[in-house]
């Protein structure tokens, strides 16, 4: 990426971050990113096996966070963003797929998740700090622009950088979370108790992994990669980091008045599942309204919240026709 580029990407535009999920809706600065120290990335070809063709793991570095990125295949690039409690792995059925139909399939593990590192403090975990990660990961491996798909905390990400970096974003899928200014429904605010139950430090952590993570697997329903999430966030803070991401954007705070921010100039799809328990499909039905391009919206019959493994069939038949 040329330095011009660079800065046009940079300094593209002001915009806001938004509270998300129906607990608030809070505002704060995005403004000019700054990415601490060079770009430089270590980089590993992993051998391909019965199950996964070869592919390269690369550890990004970006404000002092080593991202931990999966890079699969090669021609346009696609990146895959996950939410919680998942990682890079919620996407191992679109990822053979995509790159079988010649997309570079990219799937990073956001800051706190899966193998990227895990910062001290709620702040580390701010939506403007994964943004930059976002960016700083498309500038490290050379790529101007990109799709994006993204899921769960993945969707507010991926809105926010076609925001900020419209010039960053080619086309946007987006799964279950709708555009951060979609008004809020009662549906919406009864179905996002646990967001405000994990602003609890400590006692959240407590009550989730309590008599063999009793409650996290009743609020999951059977839904997901159960024992592989209770893996993953059982590693030393991992519970923690991943419940920073809701305390840093979903903090409880006073009514003010929504942000203006500019419309996205990406074409878009939104995606929501009728099974959805913990996110309302009206709000992702009225993004299309802050949506300036093309906007289409689409619902999966019958798939829980996690519909990359619910209905991955489907899910790839939209992504071929909206992609590609």
């Amino acid at each position: 990426m040329n330095d011009h580029s660079k800065q046009k990407s940079v300094n593209s535009r002001r915009s806001f971050i938004a509270g998300f999920g129906g607990v608030l809706a809070a505002a704060a600065a995005l403004t000019e990113t700054t990415f601490g120290g060079g770009l430089e990335r270590e980089s590993v070809l992993v051998p391909a096996s019965s199950s996964t063709p070869q592919y390269t793991e690369h550890n990004i570095p970006r404000d002092g966070v080593s991202l931990h990125v999966e890079d699969h295949g090669s021609g346009k690039p696609v990146l895959l963003l996950h939410g919680w409690p998942d990682s890079s792995y919620l996407w191992r059925n679109q990822i053979p797929f995509l790159v079988a139909n010649g997309f570079r399939a990219i799937a990073p593990d956001l800051r706190g998740f899966g193998s990227s590192d895990r910062p001290e403090g709620v702040a580390a975990y701010s939506l403007q700090n994964a943004v930059a990660d976002l960016v700083g990961i498309l500038d490290a491996l050379g790529i101007d622009a990109a799709d994006i798909v993204a899921h769960d905390w993945g969707a507010p990400v991926a809105w926010l950088t076609a925001i900020a970096h419209p010039d960053r974003v080619r086309r946007l899928v987006v799964l279950s979370v709708p555009h951060p200014l979609a008004p809020f429904t009662l549906r919406q605010r009864e179905m996002a108790w646990h967001m405000l139950f994990f602003q609890f430090e400590g006692i959240a952590e407590a009550w989730l992994q309590h008599d063999n993570w009793a409650l996290f697997r009743e609020m999951l329903r059977g839904n997901g990669d159960i024992d592989r999430y209770i893996s993953d966030l059982s590693r030393p803070d991992a519970l923690k980091a991943s419940l920073n991401w809701y305390r840093a954007n979903l903090a409880p705070r006073l009514p003010e008045s929504p942000p203006k921010l500019p419309p996205v100039e990406a074409p878009t799809l939104g995606i929501w599942s009728s099974n959805d328990h913990y996110l309302d499909g009206e709000r992702m039905k009225m993004s299309g309204q802050f949506v300036k391009a093309r906007w289409r919206y689409e619902q999966i019959d019958d798939a829980s919240h996690w519909i990359p493994l619910d209905a991955p069939d489907r899910l790839n038949q939209l992504l071929i026709e909206w992609l590609g």
